[in-house]
């Protein structure tokens, strides 16, 4: 299937003979594939005797991302496995800023290993390599990632867009986007992340592999063009990267951090290994932990011990 997807990447009509002749398949066995994409939310049409993938949006410009972030290297596949998992196989001969960007992920993964759906244009999806210092403590950056890119969509005009420790951005109460961030390795002093970033944009409403409630920015910002939102996306995640290593987490970053909480006050459950707490969300501290209230005590939180819910 992933042969077949990477032929229909281009989004340009194909006649069946065409590609069963490429794929060594009969009519029988192609129409087999396409049923089986299609079970993955890949829309694929052969209304007209040929097949066609039907992106939710217009193609991204991976060239006028590469104009913009010209320093950097822009890696563009249509079809990837995974924009992580590509960056770190490769992180040997990449560097700092390098970025990794797709139109769909056949092996997408989120927090815990949670598999990340992407319908063929429906995301906005991108992995960066970023380096730190072995020696300072990285407690807190997907909260500084988070609140970059909850920045850069304020900025593009996007209204009800709220941030839920970790690693969440939600629109409206329902999950927007999440963020992957990975250790790859250290050397030299320096420890190799690999940041992944995924941005729902215009999911089918009729996805139903999706398990919690979640929303598309064309929700708030219509006439959204992918290629513009993740330009401005990467600009303002490199700037906050650049800043968390000079400054760390800040109190005007806390105060800030709290303006954007989704959950700040509410009535809420920690979920860890053992049991759940409840409590009064309050926020976080200076290393990025999350703040409780339970019985008058103010319990921490590292984000990766636990999960967050509302009551």
């Amino acid at each position: 299937m992933v042969q077949l997807l990477n032929i229909l990447a281009d989004c340009q009509p194909h006649s069946f003979e065409k590609l069963t002749a490429l794929l060594a398949l009969n009519d029988e066995q192609l129409l087999a594939e396409i049923s089986a994409l299609q079970a993955q939310g890949i829309r694929i049409d052969t209304s007209l005797g040929e097949v066609k993938i039907v992106a939710q949006t217009k193609p991204i410009s991976a060239v006028k991302i590469q104009h913009v972030f010209s320093k950097q290297k822009v890696i563009y596949h249509p079809i990837i496995n995974s924009t992580n998992q590509f960056l770190l196989s490769n992180i040997g001969r990449l560097n700092k800023g390098d970025i990794c960007l797709t139109e769909h992920q056949t092996a997408g993964r989120g927090r815990r290993g949670r598999q990340w759906q992407s319908p063929f244009g429906g995301l906005a999806m991108f992995s960066l390599i970023w380096q730190v210092d072995a020696h300072k403590p990285i407690d807190g950056l997907s909260l500084v990632v988070g609140m970059a890119i909850c920045d850069a969509l304020h900025r593009l005009g996007a209204q009800g867009v709220m941030l839920k420790w970790p690693n969440d951005l939600l629109l409206n109460g329902r999950k927007l986007a999440g963020i992957l961030i990975e250790i790859a390795n250290t050397e030299k002093g320096k420890i190799n992340l690999v940041i992944g970033i995924g941005i729902n944009v215009a999911i089918p409403k009729d996805d139903n592999q999706i398990n919690q409630p979640w929303a598309n920015l064309i929700e708030t910002l219509p006439q959204i063009d992918r290629t513009l939102l993740l330009i401005e996306v990467i600009k303002e995640v490199q700037n906050a990267l650049i800043e968390f290593e000079q400054k760390g987490i800040r109190s005007e970053f806390r105060e800030r951090w709290n303006q954007y909480d989704e959950f700040w006050g509410d009535d809420v459950n920690v979920i860890t290994e053992k049991s759940t707490i409840s409590g009064i969300e309050r926020g976080i501290d200076e290393r990025g932990y999350l703040q409780v209230l339970v019985n008058d005590e103010l319990m921490k939180f590292n984000g990766g011990e636990v999960s967050l819910r509302r009551k």
